[in-house]
């Protein structure tokens, strides 16, 4: 598969959501363990979760979806042309992985580039490339409010802000990794207990590899 193709969209939806957030790949399942369990704070999101339970179900299969820790990352913040509260440049997430990803907000949509990438399987290298190999006329939006379904191979980065104001943005992740760097969040309502990373400057891929 290439890198720089579409991601899948799935469908639009409505959420309602005012207080100021930032929950960082949060577990909300754990592997072999079906239920799906979160403060009640987040249940405003709880359709969001639910369709992309249904969809990755549909898309890859139960026994994969039980086989998969389930995290969710939200962030809802005041942001500004001088701050947009994400870091910056094309990448992937999941690079080198099976890890699916859905991503959501409400504004300011993610900016997806459908060039033809050419990457070293190296996390650090592989960004440098994606800079350097983007067309900025390939670049696409999607609407506002839509639910997109993104894999390894979608390219993306995040959109320049035009305009200052509230901006709420979910990501729904399933993997076979535990997403262990200190600073995710902690979900006080399922049992576990990791022995957390330390984080790095540069871009953190949250997952420990099979070949590091």
């Amino acid at each position: 598969m290439a890198y720089g193709k579409q991601p899948s969209i799935i469908e639009k939806i409505n959420i309602e959501c005012e207080e100021m957030m930032l929950y960082q790949y949060v577990p909300i399942k754990l592997i072999d363990r079906t239920p799906i369990d979160y403060e009640q704070r987040l249940h405003c999101f709880t359709e969001l979760i639910s369709k992309c339970c249904l969809d990755f179900i549909d898309t890859f299969g139960r026994l994969k979806y039980d086989n998969s820790y389930m995290y969710l990352t939200v962030k809802r913040h005041f942001i500004t042309k001088d701050n947009n509260l994400n870091r910056f440049g094309y990448h992937s997430d999941g690079f080198m992985t099976d890890d699916i990803n859905y991503v959501w907000s409400d504004n300011t949509p993610t900016v997806f580039n459908n060039s033809e990438f050419r990457l070293a399987q190296d996390d650090r290298i592989s960004l440098l490339q994606m800079e350097q190999q983007a067309d900025p006329s390939k670049d696409t939006v999607y609407p506002n409010k839509t639910l997109i379904r993104l894999d390894q191979f979608n390219i993306h980065k995040v959109a320049e802000v035009n305009k200052e104001q509230f901006r709420t943005f979910v990501k729904v992740s399933f993997s076979r990794d535990k997403y262990d760097l200190k600073g995710n969040s902690k979900n006080y309502m399922l049992d576990y207990d990791w022995d957390m990373r330390e984080r790095k400057e540069e871009r953190n891929i949250p997952q420990l590899l099979k070949n590091k």
